[in-house]
């Protein structure tokens, strides 16, 4: 084991950190990740925190991020169905329908979701202290 490049303390170069305890109740996840995967969820191959339910014309999306889940689905019957079957296996509640997930906003419109990171954006800017710069178009060429 060795410490990781860009964090090395040259004063201590042998210490590394010890982990004692499970981060966010890590312990279970891989039990709830099987019933996920018994219930016939099966992980994206781009993605493997997403998790692609497709039964018929329905498609349902879980997506995983340490203890945030994000389910979502085109049949809203089914998609209760499914926010209680895992709940057997690890706590669940149900927050209504997403407005902000993991720094993005999602907007429901009637072509579907408009996901956009404009408050993540503005807060990034309000820390660096640059809300009150002099907005001007990309540097980079558009054609």
């Amino acid at each position: 084991m060795k410490q990781l490049s860009g964090l090395v303390n040259f004063a201590l170069p042998s210490h590394v950190c010890q982990l004692h305890k499970s981060l966010h109740g890590l312990k279970k996840a891989p039990r709830a990740w099987y019933t996920l995967l018994s219930i016939s969820f099966h992980t994206s191959k781009v993605d493997t925190s997403l998790f692609i339910l497709s039964v018929g014309t329905n498609i349902f999306y879980l997506l995983v991020y340490v203890d945030d889940i994000l389910l979502t689905g085109n049949n809203y019957i089914m998609l209760q169905r499914l926010i209680r079957l895992p709940s057997s296996e690890f706590k669940l509640r149900d927050l209504g329908a997403v407005h902000y997930f993991l720094g993005i906003e999602v907007q429901s419109t009637n072509l579907g979701l408009m996901l956009r990171q404009h408050k993540y954006i503005l807060d990034i800017l309000t820390r660096a202290g640059m809300t009150s710069c002099k907005l001007v178009d990309t540097p980079v060429s558009t054609s």
